[in-house]
């Protein structure tokens, strides 16, 4: 079995066969890392977590190759993903309705966490021309490490490190520095658990670590969801 996340979850592997030893392409890669986003049906329930703050309750709900995040009954953002590209929306009322995520809130903190907007949607893994700059080890774990560009100057991130693992063609593990390469944020997957299907498996524990220029951590930030639920549930979109 290989593990399947979802947005910033089930984007984080995808199922796909184990990497051949010969370099990949790092664009085939980076896709298909998205698209498995795309398979699922499924409910998450967890907790923001950081150390001396209360915990902030966050729920995703998986249609196949459409998201919602409620952080809150206010709070509620939507995701619709091509092939090629993605739509972020806000939900504006309990129909359904939804409008443009605006951009100037891709980089807000959710209630003084580590964790931005533009960090639980992963949407870097849509920007073109990926790069492959080598393999490394990281964590234990063989990896290509994959470079991608911010093709415009939205958000933070102005370059992305992705480390694929070379196994089951996942994210391991990510870092983002901003437009003139200093580093900010890393994600690291710490802890998986088994799908309800029992056909793969999806996120338990994500660690978002904040870094400095020169890659100490700052702070720490985790992500932890109980049991997946699958089920046919609608959610409401317009």
């Amino acid at each position: 079995m290989k593990p399947v996340f979802p947005a910033f979850l089930l984007a984080s592997a995808a199922i796909i066969a184990p990497l051949h030893a010969q370099a990949p392409d790092a664009n085939a890669m980076i896709r298909g890392i998205r698209l498995s986003a795309t398979l699922q049906q499924m409910d998450l329930n967890g907790v923001i977590q950081k150390e001396g703050q209360a915990d902030v309750p966050v729920s995703l709900f998986v249609r196949n190759n459409n998201m919602q995040f409620h952080l809150s009954d206010t709070d509620r953002f939507h995701i619709r993903m091509g092939d090629e590209s993605a739509k972020l929306m806000t939900v504006v009322d309990d129909k359904g309705t939804t409008k443009d995520f605006p951009a100037s809130k891709l980089t807000q903190r959710i209630a003084g966490t580590d964790v931005t907007y533009e960090d639980l949607t992963l949407r870097f893994l849509y920007w073109p021309n990926a790069q492959l700059e080598g393999e490394e080890k990281i964590r234990g774990e063989d990896c290509y490490r994959v470079r991608i560009n911010n093709p415009g100057k939205e958000g933070a991130f102005g370059v992305v490190y992705v480390w694929v693992h070379k196994k089951y063609g996942a994210f391991w593990q990510i870092r983002a520095h901003d437009f003139k390469g200093k580093a900010l944020k890393e994600f690291q997957v710490n802890d998986v658990m088994k799908l309800p299907d029992g056909k793969g498996y999806t996120i338990k524990e994500m660690l978002v670590n904040s870094l400095s220029p020169d890659l100490r951590v700052t702070s720490k930030t985790y992500l932890r969801f109980n049991k997946p639920q699958g089920g046919p549930k609608e959610f409401k979109r317009r």
